[in-house]
């Protein structure tokens, strides 16, 4: 049933990366075949619901991009399209991450007075919402930190990027994030949001006053965007 509380969860949830919705259309075509190698019809309008899209423009648009890296390519002008051997790769890629992971990745400030903000607020949250929270300084492990990032994101069904304090470092993993297609959940704190930069402001992003706000909001987002964990 629609209601303005599920209205405003729409509202409040936000739009997919491009790298996301252009992966929608593999994910959507594959749940409509009986085998390997049978074809598509991106005119279809469920592709326009998988790829969150407006108009045909954006799905043929999304569809270039998937050519572009060798993905999906389309066969006709009537909108015929197939899976390229490439794209079937990337599926087991994407559906290993859907599927099997629960790993909440959660790139924040390790200043000491935001202990309580990951405990009673990221943590709390993610916890709620059946998922596992991780944090860096919380793992132990002999790798290069960056490459340890790497992996932790790779492997991760989404990110929590909390930009208090403005460090490079969340920036930089939340941009990881994005270019792999990961759905990422943004927040800061209420007083830091004007530092944003402007790369960042466009997105529908939490600014928590306390910890238990915080958790309640995340947790409701997750939950909206994500679905609920199995935890």
């Amino acid at each position: 049933m629609i209601t303005s509380d599920t209205l405003q969860r729409i509202a409040d949830s936000p739009l997919p990366s491009v790298v996301e919705r252009a992966y929608g259309i593999l994910l959507e075509a594959e749940s409509g075949m009986k085998g390997l190698g049978e074809s598509f019809n991106i005119q279809e309008p469920r592709f326009l619901a998988a790829t969150y899209s407006s108009d045909k423009n954006d799905v043929h648009f999304l569809l270039s991009m998937l050519k572009d890296q060798r993905l999906a390519e389309a066969k006709t002008l009537a909108g015929g399209c197939e899976i390229l051997p490439g794209g079937y790769m990337r599926l087991e890629e994407l559906k290993g991450k859907t599927s099997s992971s629960i790993k909440g990745f959660v790139a924040m400030s390790f200043q000491p007075d935001l202990d309580e903000i990951y405990s009673n607020g990221f943590q709390l949250a993610l916890v709620n919402s059946g998922y596992e929270p991780t944090r860096m300084d919380k793992i132990e492990h002999i790798n290069r930190i960056d490459d340890e990032i790497i992996n932790q994101i790779n492997t991760s069904r989404f990110l929590v990027a909390d930009f208090t304090g403005h460090r490079g470092g969340v920036y930089f993993e939340a941009g990881y994030a994005m270019g792999i297609g990961l759905p990422i959940f943004w927040t800061c704190r209420k007083d830091e949001m004007s530092g944003l930069h402007f790369d960042i402001r466009q997105f529908n992003c939490i600014d928590w006053e306390t910890a238990e706000e915080l958790a309640q909001r995340l947790q409701s987002r997750v939950e909206s965007v994500i679905g609920k964990g199995p935890r």
